[in-house]
């Protein structure tokens, strides 16, 4: 539910006079009101309209997040109307201007709808939010992000609408991109870009499997070489990959550096410990997005797990079967770890882009505590993803298997 907005904080405006140095006659005669009028508001006896709350903020030379006492980010769609110093009716001439005719009119009414948390059906499209949200914005001279975030809030179910579809000629321009890439490396610098991005690839499926493997940035660091005879310190995975292919010799080091130039591969150095050599240089490479991407064009492979169009990762999606298994009792708030929750959970994941909303943490009102249990249960923009791509996930990944958990939240 979106957060309840006070229009006015009263304790705000006294302190805030009486910084300025007014008295409450001043204030009134700037505000074209009456000092028992600001007296009354002072005393949260009455709210002032949002015109007169934009001239009291000009007038103490703050703004009306303050006077309204709501943190910048915070808003309502009715707070951003409201700073905007504008009444339902101005707004609604000039959205309905502003709007097609397929969206039908804006009126008074919906406007007050929207701003209360109930939707206007005929605004629960993607394509009317496009609409919509950058026009409120141009009304509000507020950015759209800012309006798409209050809209947020109001209706998280809506979430689905408001995220960007992963577009098929993004895809497309990726794998061009890595395509390129490969097709400017010999045959050499091909060969050692596949060694290390094998090595790479091996080293994220036991990180997946292994809760204490620790940040990428550790388990991405792939050793290539340790600077030691080799009859003490051996070779490393990626240099018996390719002395079987026949590549490896005294030259690696200017292959790494120069695919290190094309940002395909990081090279690094630390020290290992070879017994009984003692601590020695150690050659380390990390592959690049660039590198995985430039490797999976030119072998023309799909990234594992990778999903098409606007289907969830199999990471992902195996968080929201989880999920849809508790059914409506709902999974246990600290039973999600990771950042799944991030992308899944109704709300914005770091960085500030919206995540898909399709679960939700919500309080467990029947567990007989004073305090309150929060446990996860799939969204109504969850149970409609679920219902319209379950076939697909049953061929993207056959191994997840759990067909009663879906059909259950599919048929609901």
């Amino acid at each position: 539910m979106p957060r309840r907005i006070e229009p006015f904080a009263p304790g705000s405006l006294v302190l805030l006079r009486r910084k300025a140095g007014l008295t409450q006659a001043q204030l009134g005669a700037a505000v074209g009101v009456s000092a028992r009028q600001i007296a009354s508001y002072e005393q949260g006896a009455h709210a002032p309209s949002p015109r007169r709350l934009r001239l009291m903020a000009r007038a103490l030379r703050t703004s009306a997040h303050e006077l309204a006492g709501v943190p910048a980010g915070e808003e309502s769609l009715a707070d951003l109307r409201r700073f905007a110093g504008l009444d339902r009716v101005d707004v609604a001439a000039l959205l309905d201007a502003a709007l097609s005719d397929e969206l039908g009119r804006a009126t008074e009414w919906k406007l007050q709808a929207m701003e209360n948390g109930r939707a206007v059906t005929a605004w629960l499209s993607r394509e009317a939010l496009q609409e919509i949200i950058p026009a409120l914005a141009k009304i509000y001279r507020v950015p759209v992000r800012t309006v798409r975030r209050s809209w947020f809030r109001s209706f998280p179910e809506q979430g689905y609408l408001l995220r960007a579809p992963r577009t098929a000629g993004r895809e497309q321009g990726q794998r061009r991109a890595g395509s390129g890439a490969w097709e400017e490396l010999t045959r050499r610098q091909r060969a050692y870009l596949v060694a290390c991005f094998r090595e790479d690839q091996q080293a994220e499926k036991r990180a997946a499997g292994n809760r204490a493997a620790g940040h990428a940035a550790q388990w991405r660091r792939i050793p290539f070489t340790v600077r030691a005879d080799p009859a003490f310190a051996g070779y490393t995975h990626i240099q018996e990959r390719l002395r079987a292919e026949g590549w490896h010799d005294a030259g690696a080091g200017a292959t790494l550096h120069a695919l290190a130039r094309r940002d395909l591969l990081r090279v690094s150095e630390d020290e290992v410990e070879v017994f009984p050599l003692g601590f020695v240089p150690r050659v380390v490479v990390e592959m690049t997005r660039a590198g995985r991407a430039c490797v999976r064009a030119g072998l023309k492979e799909r990234p594992a797990g990778h999903a098409p169009g606007d289907l969830l990762s199999q990471w992902l999606w195996t968080v929201l079967v989880k999920v849809a298994e508790a059914g409506e009792a709902g999974l246990a708030e600290d039973a999600l770890w990771g950042r799944a929750k991030f992308y899944l959970g109704t709300g914005y994941r770091p960085g500030g882009a919206l995540s898909r909303g399709f679960i939700d943490c919500l309080p467990d009102g029947g567990n007989g505590h004073k305090e309150r249990v929060y446990r996860w249960v799939v969204t109504a923009a969850g149970r409609d993803h679920i219902r319209h791509h379950v076939a697909d996930y049953r061929e993207l990944y056959p191994r997840i298997v759990a067909d009663t958990a879906v059909e259950r939240v599919s048929e609901n």
